[in-house]
């Protein structure tokens, strides 16, 4: 455990359940952690049921996975509630549910209109900042605006105790938040792995302050990277690494990774840059794409167009099974590139 994490949870009442939380660390300081420890308490050791919201269905079902993971053994029961997907027996057969906010504002209402938000220990908030979309933070601010008030104007005798719990990793009004949840705050600027961050204008990049770094060379022999995104892109695949883009259309992402794709597909044809290639093992790819061929819906066209060169899409056109497929394929160094 980091030492902010302790710190973090040894604030004045967070531990027993008694205040609310908001803090705020970078990506992969461990926020996660503090948010588990807090409901294994309250699951374990007070018997109480958690609402985990998360805010897209991809992120909802791989949190599944993990805590279902985490809980092999015990009888605690994890399940997901998201877009049509509910368990059977749906939260009276649920001890940790993990909740769109679509999900987790529709429990709460039944909550309400059944009286038995006392079952419930902690609801917590990943992404908090969501709050402020301007398509779906209403629904975050409504649920907990009608769990502070039940919480708070319940008579003494059957008031429920529900701890609430969030954090983020960009929250500009954490102050305003606390405030408004009447909650312990922290924040820290804590990254284990070190994040560099540059600005590309043009052919240059830059650093965060605005001084040169270097320019971006194209890769010689290869056409339609004007925006030197490929030649960014294989300076790390040549490093042994994987490459994350985010584009901000569904459309975008697929055209993007047909794009790389051909890219890759041509520099192994010409090897023009340095006699270097990117590795693909192509039995492993071809593997990837007998799974996607055994799915319900078959095989998309812009995957099998590029998955054997490394390169798929992720978006929420893709059908569960899909997104899982490109997830494993990831995680496992076979696609190389994915552009979401």
């Amino acid at each position: 455990m980091f030492e902010w994490q302790r710190e973090c949870l040894q604030l004045p009442g967070v531990m027993r359940g008694e205040r609310n939380l908001v803090y705020s660390a970078p990506t992969s300081a461990g926020k996660t952690l503090v948010a588990e420890i807090l409901m294994l308490k309250q699951v374990l050791e007070k018997e109480k049921k958690v609402i985990f919201i998360l805010p897209f269905v991809a992120v909802v079902r791989e949190k599944v996975r993990h805590l279902q993971k985490l809980m092999c053994g015990t009888e605690v029961r994890v399940h997901g509630f998201s877009g049509n997907e509910s368990p059977l027996g749906g939260f009276n057969n649920t001890d940790i549910a993990v909740c769109t906010i679509e999900k987790s504002n529709s429990l709460i209402n039944r909550l309400l209109e059944e009286g038995t938000v006392g079952q419930l220990g902690l609801v917590i908030v990943d992404e908090l900042h969501m709050i402020g979309d301007s398509h779906r933070g209403y629904l975050l601010e409504l649920l907990l605006t009608k769990l502070l008030y039940v919480c708070q104007h319940s008579t003494a005798d059957d008031r429920p105790v529900v701890q609430v719990l969030g954090m983020s990793a960009t929250l500009p009004n954490l102050e305003l938040l606390a405030d408004w949840l009447g909650a312990q705050l922290y924040k820290t600027d804590f990254r284990p792995v070190p994040l560099f961050e540059y600005v590309k204008i043009g052919r240059t990049l830059y650093d965060m302050t605005m001084n040169k770094i270097r320019d971006v060379t194209d890769v010689g022999g290869l056409k339609g990277d004007n925006e030197q995104v490929f030649a960014l892109c294989l300076e790390t695949l040549l490093t042994g690494h994987s490459v994350l883009i985010f584009c901000p259309t569904k459309n975008w992402c697929e055209k993007l990774a047909v794009n790389i794709a051909e890219q890759i597909t041509a520099l192994h044809s010409s090897r023009t840059h340095d006699g270097e290639s990117v590795v693909i093992d192509p039995q492993l790819t071809s593997d990837v794409l007998s799974e996607l061929k055994a799915t319900p819906v078959g095989i998309d066209s812009t995957l099998a167009q590029t998955i054997p060169s490394g390169v798929a899409y992720h978006h929420a056109g893709l059908t569960c099974d899909e997104r899982d497929i490109v997830e494993a394929g990831f995680r496992c160094n076979v696609i190389r590139v994915v552009v979401a």
